[in-house]
């Protein structure tokens, strides 16, 4: 199933008017995602060490961004889970990420600037890992909603969003 929708709720408004690409999976994936997640408590440790996180958001970003430029996703589906490769052939994939190709979106630059990660859900399981932010590029902000699930000690690709939006100023200070 695919649908385009605003990351509505995760942080700055520029967030809901960015340009989202959604591919999400049909099956047990997506239904565990719709289930409400238990907040740590706020001693907690982080559910994934931020420098992980934001490891995987880089090696998921670099992999649509090699996309975007042969215009082949074999890597992309490859790299990810076995649900997600049954779900999108990289023809599929091609068209879905068609629009960021036009706008010829250089992602390249996500390797080396931190992201904004305005949301990190694990599930109950500990089985799915939810990342939602943007990272804050020049002369346009990425958007991106990622979904994992745990194989093994890897974290493999099932459910992405990816966008671009115009950064906004800051609301002026009282």
């Amino acid at each position: 199933m695919i649908c385009a929708r605003p990351l509505s709720g995760t942080g700055p408004r520029a967030l809901s008017r960015a340009f989202v690409l959604s591919l999400a999976l049909i099956g047990a994936g997506a239904q565990a995602q719709e289930a409400p997640d238990t907040a740590p408590p706020a001693d907690a440790a982080p559910l994934v060490e931020p420098s992980y996180a934001t490891a995987l958001i880089r090696d998921t970003l670099a992999a649509v961004n090699h996309g975007n430029w042969t215009g082949n996703y074999t890597v992309l589906r490859d790299h990810a889970a076995p649900e997600f490769a049954l779900a999108n052939d990289p023809t599929r994939l091609a068209g879905l990420f068609m629009t960021l190709r036009t706008e010829r979106l250089d992602l390249l630059q996500a390797m080396v600037v931190d992201p904004v990660i305005l949301r990190s859900d694990l599930s109950e399981s500990g089985q799915e890992l939810r990342l939602t932010g943007y990272v804050p590029l020049q002369p346009r902000h990425v958007s991106f909603d990622l979904i994992f699930g745990r194989e093994g000690r890897r974290w493999l690709l099932l459910g992405i969003s990816v966008g671009a939006f115009d950064p906004i100023d800051p609301p002026p200070a009282n």
